[in-house]
């Protein structure tokens, strides 16, 4: 422990500074009775985690402009962290851009559509930029499936995207299938370099973050495949995250041959996640199972007794569902929707 704290001691202090910035349970509550975009803009200029990003937007900023200072916020946490961090430990936080590069690469093969969402890309800082294998400029300019080839040449994505097949359409591949493999490839490619290459502190509690995650996006894709899409449940495999960590393959399989939600349940509580499916109701957003699980862990391992990289990347976390959620509250504001109902 003496040995974590003098080398995370500092990164710890800053990171614990950060995390008592986020919004808190009272803070949502006063931002679901925002009634304009405006609203949420005078709460967060007066939040003490958000005033330096909102003193800086005009006065009642359009919806875009205010999410997209949002957004810029998670990446200059990150490059804060980033700069602060050991060399072992900067080599394991450039593949928490996997993620960045699989959300820009998804929207450059995304098809035009009538109503085009806020680019992803058009957010990404000069800093993020330089330290991605994938040239996001490029990928920017991108009008075919060659070009994106080209630009994500020698990054982790290369071969795996060579291998999709094109649509005569479009000329691009198949969306989903595309999303999947990008998806699959981030999860593997970080969970490998931290089984076999990091050498840093706090690697369990690393894998205890990714392995946990890729367990829970699997459970809620077999729910959905077992809901909507029964007929894809024989080629689930394919459609796996492939990490396995407290879930085995032999569990997957399981719950892929349930007879009803009920049987899905009831594997569940079984498992070494039983504890979050006590008492839960899946009629409901399932995707709430996700950020609930992985917010209780993330604020476990940063209130853990001995400091290292874990405590980082569970605030990175934390960070990003917060700027998520914060999002889909001006969404639903500008819709004219209540905002509780939309997180």
């Amino acid at each position: 422990m003496l040995k974590s704290r003098m080398k995370y001691g500092a990164m710890a202090a800053k990171v614990m500074t950060l995390y008592g910035k986020l919004l808190k349970d009272e803070d949502w509550r006063r931002l679901y009775e925002c009634r304009t975009v405006s609203d949420v803009y005078s709460f967060l200029r007066n939040h003490d985690g958000w005033s330096g990003t909102m003193s800086a937007l005009p006065p009642a900023p359009q919806p875009k402009v205010l999410q997209t200072a949002i957004r810029k916020e998670l990446y200059r946490d990150f490059e804060k962290l980033y700069n602060f961090s050991a060399l072992e430990d900067k080599r394991y936080l450039r593949f928490a851009l996997l993620q960045t590069e699989y959300e820009c690469i998804l929207s450059a093969l995304k098809e035009k559509c009538s109503y085009e969402p806020l680019s992803k890309m058009g957010t990404v800082p000069d800093f993020i930029r330089k330290h991605s294998s994938v040239d996001i400029d490029a990928l920017e300019q991108s009008g075919n499936f060659t070009s994106v080839l080209a630009a994500v040449k020698g990054s982790v994505y290369e071969k795996p995207l060579s291998g999709l097949k094109t649509e005569p359409e479009t000329g691009m591949p198949n969306y989903r299938e595309a999303s999947v493999l990008l998806e699959n490839v981030c999860f593997k490619s970080t969970f490998s370099f931290l089984s076999r290459k990091y050498t840093g502190m706090g690697r369990k509690k690393l894998e205890e973050l990714i392995g946990t995650e890729a367990d829970i996006l699997n459970i809620l894709n077999i729910i959905r495949l077992q809901r909507s899409f029964r007929s894809s449940l024989e080629r689930a495999d394919d459609l796996l995250i492939p990490v396995s960590y407290r879930l085995k393959p032999e569990f997957f399989h399981a719950l892929q041959g349930a007879k009803s939600e009920d049987e899905v349940i009831e594997l569940l509580r079984k498992s070494p996640f039983g504890e979050y499916f006590t008492g839960i109701d899946l009629s409901n957003n399932i995707e709430n199972l996700y950020y609930k699980t992985m917010e209780k862990l993330c604020r476990k391992l940063i209130k853990s007794a001995e400091p290292d990289l874990g405590m980082v990347q569970a605030y990175l976390i934390l960070k990003e569902f917060e700027c998520k959620k914060l999002m889909r509250v001006i969404e639903a504001i500008n819709a004219g929707i209540d905002p509780k109902s939309a997180v």
